[in-house]
């Protein structure tokens, strides 16, 4: 009787096994120190035409034209939109990080609060402030609230002199 044939087997085995793990996950060290395994965010890709040009929205959130509005004052503008999708939180801060700065927006600030992601940017004289939260406890929606305003003093509108 021929009994070579297990180690071929063995091998697929041993093979089939260590395919079985996910390759997208990374053990980290996690605060307790025992490691554990955690799957790395997706990035997420803009729009190629967001409403406002130099605002970056991931492909996939929508404006809720009920809650926003913009408007441009002389050489000002305010810009107050709120946009929704699927998404992680995480994935979303980091879209903006990278994404803002494409548009010559500079990060002041980020904060974690409460459960919400709070980012600041600024640009000449503008500002940005950023809020991402989860909309939901059961679902994978995010809420972006986007709201920029001129931070510089605005000119005085011309005076016509009476004839």
């Amino acid at each position: 009787m021929n009994q070579g044939w297990w180690i071929p087997a063995a091998i697929a085995a041993l093979s089939l096994l260590s395919g079985c793990r996910n390759s997208n996950t990374q053990v980290i060290d996690a605060s307790s120190g025992a490691p554990r395994e955690v799957a790395p965010t997706q990035d997420l890709v803009g729009m190629a035409r967001p409403p406002i040009p130099d605002l970056p929205i991931p492909i996939g959130f929508s404006l809720d034209e009920g809650r926003s509005r913009n408007y441009t004052i002389g050489s000002g503008r305010i810009v107050d939109h709120v946009y929704r999708g699927k998404g992680d939180k995480l994935a979303v801060k980091q879209f903006y990080e990278r994404q803002m700065v494409i548009q010559r927006w500079a990060l002041v600030s980020a904060m974690f609060v409460t459960g919400d992601i709070a980012l600041d940017f600024e640009k000449e004289n503008e500002r940005c402030h950023i809020t991402i939260k989860d909309v939901g406890t059961w679902s994978s929606r995010v809420e972006v609230v986007v709201t920029i305003t001129t931070s510089a003093r605005l000119p005085a509108p011309a005076v016509r002199k009476p004839n």
